[in-house]
């Protein structure tokens, strides 16, 4: 690969190997989205290709926005006690908002699976990309 797109590429992934929490979190995510993705004739296309889109943009260039600098900056400021709340209010938010029926459960569970692939596929080509996974030891070179 050039050292131009090498480039490119390390803006959208951090500069260190994904830890083995990661690689967990995207096995967890494939057991999760497998049975809404395997059977694709129930899957509302539009809603999981939005979610998809979403994400990804999320991931890769709006995470490098100013905008999305601003944000991260602001998350890892607030501290852990208030980043539980956040995630907490979200969560009852959400619950709340699906009560109301406002948007069909299905789409939602159909866009959140598209963001999930999203978010599964990044994690993939993150740890490709850095070769392996912190304390992953290449035991073919010691075979040698």
């Amino acid at each position: 690969m050039s050292s131009n797109s090498q480039t490119r590429l390390s803006a959208y992934f951090p500069d260190r190997q994904p830890t083995w929490t990661e690689v967990v979190i995207g096995v967890l995510i494939g057991i999760d989205i497998g049975p809404n993705v395997l059977p694709p004739a129930s899957l509302s296309w539009p809603a999981a290709v939005t979610g998809f889109l979403a994400f990804s943009v999320a991931l890769g260039p709006g995470a490098n926005s100013s905008f999305g600098q601003q944000i991260g900056q602001w998350w890892r400021g607030i501290g852990v006690t208030r980043g539980i709340g956040a995630i907490v209010l979200f969560a009852v938010t959400a619950g709340v908002v699906t009560r109301f029926d406002a948007v069909p459960n299905a789409l939602i569970v159909d866009a959140a699976t598209g963001g999930l692939l999203a978010t599964l596929l990044y994690l993939i080509a993150y740890i490709v990309r850095a070769r392996g996974v912190s304390g992953w030891k290449d035991n073919s070179k010691s075979a040698e």
